[in-house]
């Protein structure tokens, strides 16, 4: 029922279904590792996302309103060359 619609509109790889998962459950944590997508349905309804977890990481920063804006005002400080360089920020003294 979800397949094709998820599929179409190219937000997932592939639905399955938690008897395919419990199956397959090495396979398609391997395939989401990799960068695939899951939705994970029972009795054909939605129940959970497999996604990797640098894709979550990605997520979880997208959803943090203050990080966004404190990564885009470390964007405009490089910029305008408002930085001290790594090498000397670290160096020993």
């Amino acid at each position: 029922m979800f397949d094709g619609v998820w599929q179409e509109a190219n937000i997932v790889d592939r639905v399955v279904g938690v008897a395919e998962t419990r199956k397959n459950l090495k396979r398609i944590v391997d395939s989401a590792s990799k960068g695939s997508r899951y939705i994970i349905t029972s009795r054909s309804r939605p129940k959970a996302v497999l996604v990797s977890v640098e894709e979550l990481e990605t997520l979880e920063v997208m959803a943090d309103r203050a990080l966004l804006d404190e990564i885009r005002q470390a964007k405009e400080d490089i910029r305008a060359g408002r930085y001290v360089p790594y090498e000397q920020y670290f160096r020993k003294r």
